[in-house]
């Protein structure tokens, strides 16, 4: 089986890239049985000479994410030659917070650098487009239940949950002497941030633990706190998101309303290889990770009582997250869990 992905350039798609794609590329390869291959999206919507070669080998095209203009008509070439299209999306974009730096792309056509077309306003706008896209793919593949749900009636879905490469993440935990450092997962929504009540707790919390280092992305996550106690990012690259994440002591995942309840599973997983001790909004659709970490009720004070009381026994929980919650993440590595994408992926080229 030969398996193209056709992956953005956009920064903020880069992690959710290396797991929807990277990962999955690199795990296939490794089997030595079949083979996959990483073709850019402008590359694909522009059907250059080099798009051509890969795609015309293919058995399986995966579309990550977007599926407008340039997409669109590459995609109804390939299928017009019998090649096996899918796309793979990861958010509920038809219900993206306002806030989400990827609004105004998806629901007023603004360009977006690196995904297939820059430089014009989008119309009609990419998520109208993505609609009709739906109804020319072969299949979907989501990363959770909800999502694939929510667009069944469009076409058929799969769900190919987050998988991680566990070997990107060093086990090497480093110290920060008398210092705390707190931060979120990578996919967490400003929006989600301070409607869960988890600003307004950390803000107390940093008035409380002087220790407390906040550890957040550099857009949309304001607060009133000691500038000292603030430590922005901002990565470029999967490889500097995950130097972040291994410098954390604990990690939080807020989550409020339908876009967040339908994420993958991939910050969780992400903390536990890590062994990072997480904390995360309920109710969630994550109830079979609950004995890995923490659930508290989007409440400011019940966040604050949750991460005052990690904080004041960090030693013992990074302990507890180095065991169960750490081997539950290894049993979650791309390679031991390949053959079951494989069998998605071949069900749906074997499809009429």
């Amino acid at each position: 089986m030969n398996i193209t992905y056709v992956y953005s350039d956009c920064v903020q798609d880069r992690i959710r890239i290396q797991f929807r794609c990277k990962n999955l590329a690199e795990a296939i390869n490794r089997t030595g049985i079949h083979h996959a291959n990483l073709l850019n999206i402008n590359a694909f919507a522009r059907n250059t000479l080099a798009a051509q070669k890969i795609c015309a080998a293919s058995d399986l095209i995966v579309i990550y994410r977007y599926l407008y203009d340039g997409i669109l008509t590459s995609l109804q070439y390939w299928k017009a030659r019998d090649k096996k299209i899918i796309v793979d999306f990861d958010q509920a974009i038809n219900d993206l917070p306002k806030s989400a730096p990827e609004y105004s792309f998806w629901f007023e056509g603004m360009p977006l650098a690196g995904c297939g077309g820059e430089g014009k306003i989008i119309n009609p706008a990419p998520l109208e487009q993505f609609k009709w896209g739906l109804g020319m793919v072969h299949a979907a593949t989501v990363p959770s239940v909800r999502l694939a749900d929510d667009w069944s009636h469009c076409v058929n879905v799969s769900v190919i949950p987050d998988y991680i490469n566990i070997y990107q993440y060093p086990v090497l935990h480093p110290t920060h002497e008398d210092e705390v450092w707190v931060g979120l997962g990578h996919d967490a929504q400003s929006e989600s941030f301070h409607k869960s009540g988890l600003g307004s707790a950390l803000e107390k919390v940093c008035q409380e633990r002087s220790q407390v280092r906040l550890v957040l992305p550099d857009y949309g996550f304001d607060l009133k706190i000691n500038p000292k106690q603030l430590m922005g990012y901002a990565p470029r690259f999967f490889e500097e998101w995950a130097g972040i994440l291994l410098k954390l002591d604990i990690g939080l995942i807020p989550m409020r309303g339908s876009f967040d309840q339908r994420l993958g599973s991939g910050s969780l997983l992400e903390f536990m290889v890590a062994k990072v001790p997480w904390i995360a909004s309920e109710p969630s659709m994550f109830y079979e990770f609950s004995q890995y970490g923490q659930f508290v009720s989007n409440s400011a004070a019940d966040w604050e009582t949750a991460i005052l009381h990690t904080v004041d026994q960090i030693d013992t929980c990074q302990k507890k997250a180095a065991r169960e919650a750490f081997l539950f993440a290894i049993s979650q590595d791309v390679s031991v869990n390949i053959d079951k994408v494989i069998k998605v992926y071949a069900s749906i080229i074997t499809q009429p």
